[in-house]
């Protein structure tokens, strides 16, 4: 559309508008022959991805804040950031120069705030990555030869494939796809690995904790070995499988919502605390069977250790009540039911039960053996509960 400017006013009244509107201007000039003559104006329009409202939807669910540093003029930003959906008022948008010109504590106080900068050289963007990660873990994307600097003093440095050769240099990251939402779903990626592989430590560190005290201890109380060495090797087996699967488990948006980390503290405090339980578990499965025999102990107490570990896996996926934490994820059930079915089967065909020292269970014992477990269980969920509510109320870690 052509549009005839009468004078100066109608050309800033212009421009403000179309600033206020997103667009990029820029001025034209020709040569004449004799000199450079202004032709007009050009306005851009830089169009956001489709993807945008909800990569910026799903990233404030991941408790992410992005912020935009850029060169633009400040009603361009500004136009930019509430399309984008990252605006709600207009406090929340500053000029680089007129941040950084407030007093040093107001600056602390208010960066993490401010969701554009508008006007912002390449010093300018340095030194506010670095008062950023004062109070953030701090990724940044860029892609031109300016931002070397602060892809440089970023914890996080992202580029796209067609950025120039030296932010490529200076990149932790090259994206292949020119998308944010990548970046987004990286990020929940790695919080759901994250969460899967606490679920594995606290597993793990609970089921042998309680297996390794008991053994320990009930070799110290008979005269014989609680469990054969190929029982235990097979016990490991029967019940590692399923705790692999736990690497594609279901996680709960909980979990992802805000980032993790490895707590050493809440970890020794799980495992003692549920270990011992485990740990009292077994000991009534000693005391219940010992006396009878050597064989009848060594199968039951095999059988039990496998049913329990399974259960536990269900149980200990979530430090959050186990109706609110969600269903295990398919591989898991796939692998802990034949597990549980060849636990059962191993005792009762005479090869197997020859080959690795068992005998054939009484139903009397089987059934007291699952009664056991699942009242296991019940109480694990009972202490776990006022557990993780401590533990979350101490430190948000776990989940």
């Amino acid at each position: 559309m052509e549009q005839k400017l009468a004078g100066l006013e109608d050309v800033g009244e212009w421009l403000a508008t179309e600033e206020r509107q997103g667009h990029r201007v820029l001025g034209v000039s020709y040569n004449d022959g004799e000199e450079a003559r202004f032709a007009g104006f050009v306005s851009f329009i830089d169009r956001l991805k489709d993807s945008t409202l909800e990569t910026v939807k799903a990233a404030r669910e991941l408790h992410v804040q992005i912020t935009i540093i850029t060169g633009d003029a400040l009603l361009v930003a500004e136009a930019v950031g509430r399309e984008a959906g990252l605006l709600t008022n207009a406090d929340e948008v500053m000029e680089a120069s007129a941040f950084l010109a407030l007093p040093g504590e107001e600056q602390l106080q208010k960066v993490g705030q401010i969701r554009v900068f508008a006007r912002t050289t390449p010093e300018q963007k340095l030194h506010l990555i670095e008062m950023l990660k004062l109070q953030f873990t701090v990724g940044f994307l860029g892609e031109g030869i300016n931002d070397a600097p602060a892809l440089k003093a970023a914890h996080v440095s992202l580029v796209v494939e067609s950025a120039a050769d030296i932010a490529r240099e200076t990149a932790d990251i090259v994206l292949l796809k020119n998308d944010l939402r990548v970046i987004v779903d990286g990020i929940r990626f790695g919080r759901e690995t994250h969460a899967n592989t606490l679920k594995y430590i606290r597993a793990t560190l609970v089921g042998n904790f309680g297996n390794f005290y008991a053994v320990a201890i009930g070799s110290l109380l008979i005269d014989f070995l609680p469990m054969l060495p190929k029982q235990l090797l097979l016990l490991n087996l029967l019940s590692d499988f399923p705790m692999i699967a736990i690497a594609m488990d279901n996680v709960s948006p909980r979990e992802v919502e805000r980032p993790q980390k490895y707590d050493f503290r809440s970890m020794y405090i799980i495992f003692i605390t549920l270990g011992l339980l485990s740990t009292v578990f077994d000991f009534i499965y000693f005391a219940l069977f010992y006396r009878i025999s050597p064989q009848v102990l060594q199968t039951n107490w095999f059988i039990a250790s496998v049913v329990t570990e399974l259960f536990l896996i269900i149980s200990i996926r979530s430090m959050l009540p186990i109706e609110k934490a969600g269903r295990p994820a398919w591989p898991i059930i796939a692998l802990s039911v034949p597990a549980l079915a060849i636990t059962l089967a191993l005792p009762l065909i005479p090869w197997t039960r020859e080959f690795f020292g068992f005998i054939q269970p009484q139903p009397a014992h089987l059934a007291l053996i699952l009664g056991l477990a699942l009242l296991y269980v019940v109480i694990n969920e009972i202490v776990k509960r006022p557990l993780g509510r401590y533990l979350r109320e101490g430190n948000g870690s776990q989940s």
